[in-house]
């Protein structure tokens, strides 16, 4: 008997597809895609596309919102195409307008040309489309089986259709619509909105990309005098750029009709450039659709992972009235998440409407050392009026030196020195958290409360552990004010003498820092050695590297120090004249 040409041939890819598309299964699309018998699958088109199920419109909506790159379809999707076409389908035809439109994608390259007047070759920048991008003819290798192995990777950027075709094709979709838009324009505004909400990112990946889309260009800037139709595609006009494309459609007046066709491309097109166009739509020709939004639409927009919806909530909650019944809990969710392209506006509107003793002050202090500018200058600004009260609001006020806004964190250590040193349970050691935080600026501002705090000033504990920073700015600071210590009598021997040598042998011996200081140290310890003679063991070591590390008067005043030291001390001349053999005592 012969077998009815409208049944598929039977091998084992078909059996299994048929089961799936009997079935209605998704996994139908992927199974029917890598089937290679192009008589079948034309004789599979009809059965497919009159199947009035609904499982059956679904697998072809899928189909055709993948790449038309199935090797050996081109007999398929050109009859589904007739049958559609013919139908007036308008939401198949719009899955092959978008189809159509993915499959041509040109490039920029550099053209070289002869010169023969200047005899060297000239460059220009040229739009080409590539011709190898069509998949082969070769049966044989089409069904071998090692094509069968390495099948995604031999169809990646490879498309169904010669070059030539394929841009007939896109043509033959998009005349679908414009003959839709004349002929039955109360059907074409949904049509072109359901090919709007398929387009994606990927589609107009650039500049260039967005105008490879012939339809798409079509339907959103038809009448652009930025753009210019040639038959290899859309191009920018010679005295044009794309920065300055604006929206003009085809068929503006069914487009101002009504706007909410054009509000619904807002939140259900997956494409930017449609978001933009439809955002500016509105603008200029129904503001009034805008108004009607309520807060809660715009904070919802704010939440929402699309930047253009960010954008427009933002703007237009400065217009908006009730923003100050918006609880602070919400203010506060809603920046965590936000982008920081709109934290700054966000954190403005904040400070208008929300008021600093709304904000406890943990919330404070974790906005203020926020690494975002705008979040820490907002803490900044709701932490100034407060004063902490309790055990823990104090433990929270020294984390105010982990700051990750650098330009912030200066001004808000000074604050916390300010509202800390205002305490009565102030404790001197306090200073400490600031000279021995890791980041200048800090130590910085820290040093300078130090200058102004007497109490602190004044704490034996406070220089025990100073002079064991390990910051070499500390270091050296120190030992001008021990310069200055030293005035008073006995004021040096008040201190641990290890500790004391340390900080002069680290001074001394920091090679990039600390020159000004150096003459200092000399003078200290012919200071000391004047008062505690008996620890010439361990302090002339120093003097020696002490004397070898200044020049001039120093220098000078320091050898005349010995010499005065040996002369008042004899004992230890022997000890001095070990310690420095090129010196010559009498």
């Amino acid at each position: 008997m012969a077998r009815d040409r409208r049944t598929p041939p039977s091998d084992a890819a078909w059996e299994r597809a048929i089961r799936l598309f009997r079935a209605g299964l998704l996994e139908f699309v992927e199974a029917v895609r890598v089937v290679t018998e192009a008589k079948g699958l034309a004789v599979f088109a009809e059965t497919w596309y009159t199947d009035t199920r609904i499982e059956a419109r679904r697998l072809l909506n899928a189909y055709l919102e993948r790449p038309f790159n199935a090797v050996r379809h081109e007999p398929l999707v050109k009859r589904l195409f007739k049958f559609a076409d013919n139908a007036g389908d308008d939401a198949i035809m719009a899955r092959f307008l978008v189809g159509f439109d993915r499959s041509l994608r040109r490039q920029m390259t550099t053209r070289k040309r002869w010169n023969a007047r200047n005899r060297e070759w000239d460059e220009s920048q040229v739009i080409v489309t590539p011709h190898d991008t069509a998949l082969t003819k070769d049966d044989r290798f089409l069904t071998g089986a090692w094509f069968q192995q390495n099948r995604d990777r031999f169809i990646q950027g490879k498309y169904l259709f010669s070059v030539s075709t394929r841009n007939y094709l896109r043509r033959r979709a998009w005349r679908y619509f414009r003959r839709l838009g004349r002929k039955s324009p109360d059907r074409y505004i949904s049509a072109v909105s359901v090919a709007l909400k398929l387009y994606t990112d990927g589609d107009t990946a650039d500049g260039l990309g967005l105008l490879d889309n012939w339809g798409l260009v079509h339907i959103l800037f038809h009448h652009s005098p930025t753009l210019e139709a040639r038959p290899a595609g859309w191009r920018v006009a010679s005295n044009g750029t794309l920065a300055r494309l604006q929206p003009d459609p085809i068929f503006r007046k069914l487009w101002l009709r009504s706007p909410e066709p054009i509000f619904d491309l807002i939140t259900g097109a997956r494409c930017r450039p449609i978001r933009l166009w439809a955002i500016q739509m509105l603008k200029r020709h129904f503001p009034d659709r805008l108004t009607k939004l309520t807060i809660e639409d715009l904070l919802t927009w704010l939440e929402s992972p699309v930047p253009e919806l960010n954008d427009l909530a933002a703007e237009l909650l400065e217009t908006v009235a009730g923003l100050d019944t918006i609880p602070v809990g919400r203010w506060l969710k809603l920046i965590e998440s936000a982008r920081t392209e709109i934290l700054d506006r966000l954190c403005g509107l904040i400070m208008r409407f929300v008021k600093p003793d709304q904000v406890s002050f943990a919330e404070a202090i974790k906005l203020a050392i926020a690494r975002p500018i705008p979040l820490a200058r907002l803490g900044q600004a709701l932490l100034t009026p407060k004063r902490p009260e309790t055990a823990n609001e104090i433990r929270a006020v020294f984390g105010l030196r982990e700051a990750e806004a650098e330009p912030l964190r200066p001004g808000l250590v000074k604050w916390a020195c300010e509202v800390l040193g205002r305490l009565p349970e102030f404790q001197p050691v306090w200073v400490l958290e600031f000279l021995d935080c890791r980041h200048p600026d800090v130590r910085e501002v820290g040093w300078a409360w130090l200058q102004t705090e007497e109490r602190a000033r004044e704490s034996a504990l406070v220089w025990q552990r100073l002079l064991e920073s390990p910051h070499d700015d500390v270091r050296i600071r120190l030992v001008g004010m021990l310069e200055d210590r030293a005035k008073e009598p006995g004021a040096l021997e008040a201190f641990s003498p290890a500790l004391v040598r340390f900080l002069w042998a680290s001074v001394l011996l920091n090679i990039h820092r600390g020159g000004r200081a150096k003459p200092f140290v000399v003078r200290q310890i012919m200071d000391r050695l004047g008062h505690r003679p008996d620890e010439a063991s361990d302090l002339l070591p120093i003097v020696a590297v002490a004397l070898r590390s200044v020049r001039g008067p120093e220098f000078r005043a320091g050898l005349a120090g010995l010499a005065g030291f040996v002369t008042r001390y004899p004992q230890h001349r022997p000890l001095v004249e070990s310690g420095f053999p090129e010196l010559k005592l009498a």
